[in-house]
């Protein structure tokens, strides 16, 4: 408890918190789509938008998500409308974006030290304007869920009978995409570009595991979440470990203690 009276300390405890909820909700939409490379390709150029921001001294922040927005919006179109498979152009584009962001960012000073704190993430570095900002877009995104939920999920089950039954699936499809990229830039601060997908695969993809309603696995995503990250941070700061890359790292070993029992002692 004495470490909240730390200003740093509480922030990153807050933050934490707060993405824990926001990314484990949006994990049951990602694994029932099967979103996950879409995901993987969205936090990936989301590293081209934070460097041009570092660079150009804007709010990476800001340019992250409308560089990761554009992006996703992007890799959707062609996915629909394209004649390449989806696995080829999220590919490219991440690519793309990955050595857009690289190149950049060689241009501003002491670039090494800024590149890994965009690819693996700082959880101390939260401040307090992080968290009303990250606040704001969670109450937004839980009020857009709470209000859409059965049609999104609908769409995510079968996309082509929810527009036959008069969904405006375009809508949402795109929309959860734009929530995805801009959710995906306000992780990076605690688990990075490249662990972010991480955070909003293994909370639904644990809780799968184990139940096989989606109500059930949404709320069991949202606890284990809440353990995981709460766990991570403390351990980290008790060994003096990368924050990020501790959650992610025992957010996996549960998953693989879980699918070993199941697959052992229940043997489905």
């Amino acid at each position: 408890m004495e470490l909240l009276d730390i200003s740093f300390i509480r922030n990153a405890i807050i933050g934490g918190v707060l993405l824990s909820l926001l990314l484990s909700v949006l994990s049951l939409f990602i694994v029932i789509k099967k979103w996950s490379f879409i995901n993987i390709g969205i936090s990936h150029a989301a590293f081209g938008g934070l460097a041009i921001g570092f660079v150009a001294g804007i709010s990476p922040s800001l340019t992250g998500s409308l560089f990761a927005v554009f992006i996703g919006l992007l890799i959707g179109y062609i996915s629909k409308k394209g004649n390449i498979h989806e696995d080829i152009s999220i590919g490219i584009l991440l690519s793309m974006s990955m050595a857009l962001g690289v190149i950049v960012i060689t241009f501003a000073p002491n670039y090494n030290s800024d590149l890994f704190a965009f690819l693996f993430g700082n959880i101390l570095t939260i401040t307090d304007e992080d968290i009303y900002i990250l606040l704001l877009f969670s109450i937004f995104t839980f009020i857009f869920l709470w209000l859409s939920f059965k049609k999104i999920l609908y769409c995510c089950f079968d996309e082509e009978l929810a527009y036959i039954s008069g969904i405006n699936t375009n809508f949402y499809y795109y929309m959860m995409i734009t929530i995805l990229a801009i959710a995906t830039v306000l992780s990076i601060k605690l688990v990075g570009t490249i662990l972010s997908s991480a955070m909003m695969i293994l909370p639904a993809a644990v809780s799968s595991q184990i139940f096989w309603h989606y109500k059930k696995i949404l709320i069991s995503s949202v606890i284990i979440s809440l353990i995981m990250v709460l766990l991570g941070i403390f351990v980290s700061f008790e060994y003096n470990l990368p924050s990020g890359a501790t959650i992610v790292l025992i957010y996996s070993i549960v998953f693989f203690i879980v699918f070993i029992f199941r697959k052992i002692v229940i043997k489905d």
